[in-house]
């Protein structure tokens, strides 16, 4: 890797998905695929604050911001979040809902991971809606414990956390 870029092979590759940090370019695509996302797991939406300036809230933060590339269409999103200098939350996990349930999402979980140890963080936090059972699963299955339950925003979470490899 260079100049902090994640390479766009491993770890976590999977079904000719392309994944490479978020360019300028990447923005209409990326609110468009939240929105499909959130809409078909009928989750409410929260602002839009930091996709309005990936740069600042992630990448300038000590953080990452994925997207998975597949036949020149953006089909995935994620995003690593600085909270301290020990850990880091994972945000926006997105996969378009024509593209689920191939792998995808785990191939971002795993380069965010991959990436958190690069820059240094020893622990990974999440939350995510409590009625959305792949979701869960899918952090679950990746190693990560179940760590309370909450309400924001009038919707029931699930926090997770995960140590990161050092």
């Amino acid at each position: 890797m260079s100049d902090g870029e994640p390479d766009s092979r491993s770890p976590g590759e999977s079904g000719g998905l392309e994944v490479r940090r978020f360019a300028t370019g990447d923005a209409r695509a990326v609110h468009a695929l939240d929105d499909a996302a959130m809409r078909a797991a009928g989750a409410r939406g929260r602002g839009d604050e930091d996709l309005d300036s990936v740069a600042a809230g992630y990448l300038e933060d000590g953080g990452e911001f994925l997207v998975g590339i597949l036949d020149g269409r953006l089909i995935a999103i994620g995003a690593l979040r600085h909270v301290t200098d020990a850990v880091a939350e994972l945000n926006r996990m997105r996969v378009h809902p024509g593209f689920q349930r191939r792998g995808f999402g785990r191939t971002i979980l795993a380069r965010l991971e991959h990436r958190a140890s690069e820059l240094g963080y020893r622990a990974l936090r999440l939350h995510t809606p409590a009625t959305q059972t792949p979701a869960r699963r899918l952090y679950s299955t990746a190693g990560y414990r179940e760590v309370g339950r909450g309400q924001l925003a009038g919707t029931e979470v699930v926090y997770f956390e995960k140590s990161c490899p050092v």
